[in-house]
């Protein structure tokens, strides 16, 4: 079992990862590559940041027990 603090520290770095290439990618299709690109991603990153840690806070759980039921394998004992 992952200890909270543990959970915490994997959310926050996995939605800054997760958010800062999404936004990125989503600013660059939908407003293109200017010379306002960078502003317009940090401000969408900034955005998306705050939303992205609790949804893997949460989800991450949820991810894990799928994804082993999806490769039939068994959870790890408590």
């Amino acid at each position: 079992m992952d200890s909270l603090k543990f959970r915490l520290v994997f959310s926050v770095v996995m939605a800054l990862l997760m958010a800062f290439l999404m936004s990125g990618v989503l600013t660059a299709i939908n407003t293109g590559l200017d010379a306002g690109f960078p502003g317009r991603w940090l401000h969408a990153f900034l955005l998306a940041w705050p939303i992205a840690i609790p949804a893997a806070f949460f989800f991450a759980p949820v991810a894990r027990r799928v994804s082993m039921r999806l490769l039939g394998l068994s959870p790890p004992p408590r």
